[in-house]
């Protein structure tokens, strides 16, 4: 990293006792199909009652399936999809409603980087252009040369040559794309960013360097992140705290050695299992087998939990009431009937 990064770190005021990010009960629901010709379209619940804070400076990693909201409450959190019910509250300042202007100003603060390096770019612009367009489209700068300068500094945070600039996205590979993508994610000068699956379709060869700069560039400019994956050993590197979704609702969340050395929801203990171990020695001792947690029809109507088809603890309580996300211990939180609470 060099002393030119400074340049990009925030000058924001803050205060080390408020969380950057703080989400109370949030709810998404989208429109399904009707049920009858010119009917009311019914009601989809993809996320429901998630709550959480994020001190500044530090990784929040969310886990799921495909299907389990991840993507959804990023997007929620960038104000790219409505919110039906409860919060969000950043740097002290609700943003749940915030439109026009005051969403365009957001977006200084918080932005996103995207899953897939290879579309996310627009091929028929210069790397230059790419990264530029963000400070053109906020006044930041007047012109594409007078950015260069910027830009420029840009590619030495994330480890590209500057003649790298006046060449096309298509000339690099999918791990040079991506510090493409995070440079421009960097151009705004954001204290927040979401990575949406940032490694995933890059090779494994490649991953841990990408992760290994989200690192350094969090340390160097107080960055914080949400940082969305299923590959539960990237998350483990990354974050502080890890919150595992499952079909919309938020299921347990510690900081990362409690959730992988000491998890308490049922799912958590199935997608841990999952997680191919090279040392047989090691392996964890599983409740049961993923496969045995995949039913082909699950039941997501009624009052009860939403794992009680899957879990193999599930009871009457299970059946009748959905239990409350709470605390199960210091900074451990669980929705389980089957776990004490504190």
């Amino acid at each position: 990293m060099t002393d030119q990064s400074n340049r990009f770190a925030t000058d924001h005021p803050v205060a080390p006792e408020m969380p950057i990010l703080s989400v109370r009960g949030l709810g998404v629901t989208f429109d399904g199909e009707r049920e009858r010709p010119f009917g009311p379209p019914k009601k989809i619940q993809a996320l429901e009652n998630i709550t959480f804070d994020l001190a500044r400076g530090k990784t929040l990693g969310l886990v799921g399936e495909s299907g389990s909201g991840k993507s959804t409450l990023g997007r929620a959190i960038l104000r790219r999809l409505p919110i039906s019910d409860g919060r969000v509250i950043f740097d002290g300042k609700d943003i749940s409603n915030v439109k026009g202007e005051a969403l365009r100003r957001l977006t200084r603060d918080i932005q996103l980087i995207f899953q897939d390096p290879y579309t996310s770019l627009n091929p028929r612009m210069k790397v230059l252009e790419l990264i530029a367009e963000p400070l053109l489209v906020h006044g930041i700068v007047s012109s594409i040369e007078e950015a260069r300068d910027q830009v420029g500094e840009l590619m030495r945070l994330v480890n590209l040559p500057l003649d790298a600039l006046d060449r096309f996205p298509h000339g690099f590979s999918g791990g040079q794309r991506q510090r493409i993508g995070i440079a421009r994610a960097l151009a705004l000068k954001p204290r927040l960013i979401i990575a949406d699956e940032p490694v995933s379709a890059l090779d494994v060869s490649v991953r841990a360097q990408v992760v290994n700069l989200m690192q350094d560039l969090q340390q160097e400019l107080g960055l914080t992140y949400v940082f969305i994956a299923h590959d539960l050993s990237v998350v483990r590197h990354i974050s502080h705290d890890i919150a595992i979704l499952h079909r919309g609702h938020m299921v347990e969340m510690a900081d990362r050695d409690a959730i992988y050395e000491a998890p308490e929801h049922p799912y958590t203990k199935v997608l841990l299992s999952a997680v191919p171990e090279p040392d047989p020695a090691l392996r964890r001792n599983g409740d049961c087998a993923p496969a045995a947690h995949r039913p082909p029809e699950l039941n997501l109507a009624g009052p009860g939990c939403r794992y009680r088809d899957c879990c193999d603890k599930s009871g009457g309580h299970c059946q009748r009431e959905a239990p409350p996300f709470a605390r199960h211990g210091g900074g451990h939180w669980a929705a389980c009937w089957h776990v004490s609470t504190d």
